[in-house]
């Protein structure tokens, strides 16, 4: 449809740090940066640390420091974290989220940041046509834990939690290890071409695919959905524990919509997908947590 569109994305380093980017159409191109990784643990990094995904903001709620009053067009809102239910230690120094808005009309861009610095100029979704739309983010955590989010135009903002970095030597601690991008999964081929069916879940195996070892506790995803027609919402999450109220991406016009996730391993290394309506996925890894 050519509209303006964002994700997120985890990208190994190239040759002198480099990276390539392709086009299948001509097309301007913004790369903002959030964070990088070193190949081995430096004096004072942080580790990554996974969670149960969990619901951290929802401004649709009652009031409340992570409910109501949406975003006002032109203001920014901090939200502090740390009070919510998803069991965020006070010592995280960074977050692995999933935003979502659910715009009144036309959003022109949201941004979050720490609550501690200034506003950047950066931008972490756009949804110029009113649609609804979510993207990962990775965000430094600001002062008390708090982040900041500012809108062009009205809108709700949702935010969800699936894990959090911090100070390494506290028990769980795990480090990236990137891969050659690599597609684990597209229903279009596999399964027999089949879709997944409305209000199904599907289990997709990660051990000994891509170069993905096993073992492996979490793995850096870029998720792709190409639905058959409106899709309310996509989850992925762990497979082998309950279906987690949060979404990964959302299509309610029916477009081929993509998003990055930080996904914890379930059972046997595998990830589940939930969506409400058929779908096919396609799923590419570009890293893993160990």
């Amino acid at each position: 449809h050519g509209g303006i569109v964002a994700n997120a994305a985890i990208v190994p380093a190239g040759d002198n740090g480099a990276i390539s980017v392709f086009a299948t159409g001509r097309t301007d191109l913004i790369i903002d940066v959030t964070g990088y990784f070193t190949a081995d643990p430096l004096p004072q990094s942080n580790a990554f640390y996974t969670t149960a995904p969990c619901r951290l903001v929802d401004t649709r709620n009652p009031a409340g420091p992570l409910g109501a009053p949406s975003l006002s067009a032109g203001l920014f809102r901090s939200f502090p974290l740390l009070s919510g239910p998803c069991q965020i230690p006070a010592w995280a120094t960074a977050y692995s989220l999933n935003a979502t808005v659910v715009p009144t009309a036309s959003l022109g861009f949201l941004t979050l940041w720490p609550s501690n610095g200034l506003q950047p100029v950066v931008s972490t979704l756009n949804s110029l046509d009113g649609a609804v739309v979510a993207n990962a983010a990775l965000l430094t955590a600001g002062a008390g834990g708090a982040i900041n989010a500012f809108a062009t135009d009205k809108t709700e903002l949702i935010l969800d939690v699936n894990g959090y970095f911090g100070t390494s030597g506290n028990p769980g601690e795990l480090h990236f290890r990137p891969l050659p991008p690599c597609r684990v999964a597209d229903t279009r081929v596999d399964f027999a071409a089949s879709p997944i069916r409305a209000g199904d879940t599907r289990d997709f195996a990660f051990a000994n695919v891509c170069g993905v070892p096993v073992g492996a506790k979490a793995y850096s995803v870029n998720v792709t959905a190409v639905p058959s027609g409106p899709l309310g919402y996509l989850t992925m999450w762990p497979s082998g524990s309950g279906r987690p109220f949060v979404s990964t991406l959302n299509s309610f016009l029916g477009r081929v919509v993509a998003n990055a996730a930080l996904v914890p391993a379930g059972i046997n290394g595998a990830v589940s997908i939930f969506v409400t309506n058929e779908t096919h996925v396609v799923i590419d890894v570009n890293g893993y947590f160990q």
